[in-house]
């Protein structure tokens, strides 16, 4: 057995020809080494083949042909994958200028959350090393073992793979589960969040920043979202402007909480945001809060449209005071889903911000702690857009207050959302998605 790689290199997607094959002889194997071409932006090709095989024959006409090493031995054939992918993304690492030193993405799925960190091990061997992994157990059924194989794939053998890279690569590679219900989305997410990871390793550090390139071509587009609509419980208007700036933002819900939120989502999205809605406040917060939270959310559909040569995904976060930090890892992926360990700060009290009897808020509502939760499923489920949410505690004495950790979490949605939303201008308009669509 042998394998061969084309020389993987970094691609200009205006310019790219068409993607070189990937053919492992393991069909999820494939699939997972493509989210490079689509998430790391290179251009990779692979073949394997045995010594009296003839590597000349259509390596995608049958499952036969595309699962032909299914009964080899997996550890020997992903290690060699690993070794001759790692040995030419060595290349590209030593004659590519990046001034990262360290380099942490998480991709989410709507059944994993995987985080991968890269950064250069700088060793005398010249080798790099897999530090941490924890994938296992694939999936949760069944409940004692988790996935043994995803399609012909052996779970067992994919750390072997990840070695090899980060040995050959000269990379020092982590691979962190925070989440994982479905052995596909847990393998994908990895493979996924080391593209991205690899991606952005490989970028000058202020390619996202306000101001950039990529900014400039965003604001440019001048995206917007309208939604007006009554009904006997609420009559709202809302209009969200994608323009780089949010100093005409006015948000008007009569729920002092709710306003602030939102209020400071599109400051850190640097949108312009503007909201007025009359509710039944007399009833309580529920209408007002969750029928805002979805028009917010149909203007951002609006406005984002197919999502073609769109960043796509990001992690926004937002260290508060205590040392306990937000964040919010987003993608716009059309496949609304919204997972979040925010359970344990809401059920400290019943309403977010405990300030019934101040004059501010004598003639207000107070937004309820299971409303701020339905608030964020709304939005997300509109926005048609997959969110993890990820409160990562200090072991500090002073726990942060419940309406901190939820501002924070509106900062750390609105960082993400913005350099997910931003114009890639390598992409050329194409879209970031092994699929090439987002259609569903």
């Amino acid at each position: 057995m042998s394998c061969h790689v084309q020389a993987i290199q970094v691609v200009d997607q205006s310019k790219a020809d068409k993607v070189p094959s990937i053919s492992t002889g393991i069909g999820f194997l494939d699939h997972m080494i493509d989210q490079w071409n689509s998430h790391a932006q290179v251009g990779v090709g692979i073949q394997v083949i045995e010594a009296d095989e003839d590597d000349s024959k259509d390596n995608n006409s049958n499952d036969s042909v595309q699962n032909r090493f299914a009964g080899k031995n997996q550890v020997e054939l992903l290690t060699m994958v690993g070794n001759a992918l790692g040995s030419e993304l060595k290349k590209v690492l030593k004659s590519k200028h990046h001034s990262n030193q360290e380099s942490k993405f998480s991709c989410p799925l709507d059944e994993a959350l995987v985080t991968c960190v890269l950064s250069s091990c700088n060793t005398e061997s010249d080798k790099g090393s897999l530090v941490f992994y924890n994938l296992a157990p694939y999936g949760i059924y069944p409940s004692a073992t988790g996935r043994t194989k995803i399609g012909k794939l052996e779970t067992f053998a994919i750390e072997s793979f990840w070695k090899a890279l980060a040995e050959s690569s000269t990379l020092c590679i982590s691979l962190t589960k925070l989440r994982g219900d479905n052995a596909h989305h847990i393998v994908e997410s990895s493979f996924k969040a080391f593209s991205r990871a690899l991606r952005n390793y490989l970028d000058p550090p202020d390619l996202w920043e306000p101001q950039s390139a990529n900014d400039e071509a965003s604001i440019r587009q001048q995206r917007e979202g309208k939604v007006e609509r009554k009904t006997k419980e609420t009559s709202i208007s809302v209009h969200l402007l994608l323009n780089g700036c949010s100093k005409s933002t006015h948000v008007e819900t009569g729920i002092p909480l709710l306003n602030a939120f939102y209020t400071t989502l599109a400051q850190e999205a640097h949108m312009t945001l503007q909201i007025d809605c009359q509710g039944d406040l007399w009833v309580d917060d529920h209408h007002t809060a969750e029928d805002v939270s979805i028009a917010i959310g149909q203007c951002l559909t609006q406005a984002l449209g197919s999502k073609a040569g769109l960043n796509r995904m990001w992690v926004g976060r937002a260290p508060l005071e205590d040392g306990t930090t937000v964040e919010v890892t987003m993608d716009l992926s059309n496949r609304p889903c919204f997972v979040h360990n925010l359970h344990e700060t809401l059920g400290r009290q019943e309403y977010v911000e405990e300030t019934a009897d101040d004059d501010e808020f004598a003639n207000k509502s107070l937004l309820s702690c299971e409303m701020l939760e339905h608030c964020l499923d709304s939005l997300v489920m509109n926005g048609r857009m997959t969110v993890h949410v990820v409160v990562v505690k200090s072991s500090s004495a002073n726990e942060s207050s419940v309406a901190d950790v939820v501002l924070g979490t509106a900062q750390a949605f609105g960082r993400a959302l913005r350099v997910c939303a931003m114009v890639d201008q390598r992409r050329a308009g194409t879209t970031a998605s092994s699929k090439g669509t987002l259609s569903v």
